[in-house]
């Protein structure tokens, strides 16, 4: 687990308002603290960078490959059919959590604990009850958001060396207790490197499967629209397929797409080059800066006026 900050550490973001100096004149302003990870983590550094919204897509398409978890959010919420509200929520909840003070991230982590502990489904056929708040299923859903990031960073950029890699591993043990994960030691649940990381994903490939929500949500990505701004269309079917090509050979399988490793590879060079021209002319302070004032007016929940 990271550690906290200490109470003497000046309030606010040191980067999302004004210059590091400013902020360790104790200058800034709206927010109570830094945080649980702060300007030096790497996790602020890969969640504001753009690959990061491309690796969270791609974490969502392996947790809906968890066919229990899929079952209880069929039965207790519209999960398939709100796919752009979940990953609106999901956003603003991820950089409430890494972005925000303790305060709001602690609140962020509570209201997502009631929503899975109220999430609970009855199987009519068979009586067995399933509930969301399953731990087993919480580490599988908060490790595939690691893995989806770091994906990412390994085929769009920033570059990481593998110590700074094993270190974001670990600084995300916080944002696992954040959302209700107990067994932090536990590294069956919560893998302490990279290396582990993965081994983690390829481990659990046995137990997943392709429930008909989970094929609904990647409908678009399977089958991509192409109508429309022949310009938009050839820049979406590459990034879509540029986040596919983030996701292990088993999981390309159960989605039915396997046999486009050529496209997948080409779609991610495009990716590579769309990503790195939305970095153009920003500083990793910039992009910090960008989603620190997002988090500071759109919290995912608000605990002051």
């Amino acid at each position: 687990m990271t550690q906290h900050a200490s109470s003497s550490m000046p309030g606010g973001c040191p980067v999302a308002h004004g210059s590091g100096k400013a902020a360790a004149e104790g200058g800034a302003v709206g927010a109570a603290d830094s945080g649980y990870f702060g300007p030096e983590s790497v996790s602020w550094r890969l969640f504001s960078d753009p690959s990061s919204k491309l690796g969270g897509v791609a974490a969502i398409l392996l947790q809906s490959l968890n066919p229990m978890m899929m079952r209880v959010f069929e039965g207790t919420s519209g999960y398939a059919t709100d796919m752009e509200g979940r990953g609106e929520r999901t956003g603003r909840y991820i950089d409430t959590t890494v972005f925000g003070d303790r305060e709001h991230a602690d609140a962020a982590g509570a209201a997502v604990q009631r929503l899975h502990a109220a999430s609970v489904w009855t199987d009519p056929r068979t009586g067995e009850e399933l509930r969301a708040d399953n731990e087993e299923w919480l580490a599988w859903t908060h490790n595939c958001i690691v893995y989806g990031v770091l994906r990412a960073a390994d085929a769009f950029g920033p570059i990481l060396t593998v110590a700074e890699q094993d270190r974001f591993v670990t600084e995300q043990h916080e944002a696992a207790r954040i959302v209700g994960i107990a067994q932090l030691d536990n590294p069956a649940l919560l893998p302490r490197t990279r290396a582990e990381l993965d081994r983690y994903i390829d481990d659990n490939k046995d137990w997943m499967a392709l429930t008909l929500g989970a094929a609904e949500i990647s409908r678009n990505l399977r089958a991509p629209v192409l109508r429309g701004n022949p310009l938009k269309v050839w820049a979406g079917v590459n990034i879509q397929d540029g986040i596919l090509s983030l996701l292990p050979d088993w999981a390309l399988l159960l989605f039915g797409i396997d046999g486009r490793p050529m496209n997948l590879r080409a779609a991610a060079g495009v990716t590579r080059r769309l990503i790195a021209k939305a970095r153009e002319g920003k500083s990793a302070e910039d992009l910090i800066s960008e989603v620190t004032e997002r988090v500071q007016t759109h919290p995912y929940r608000k605990v002051r006026r």
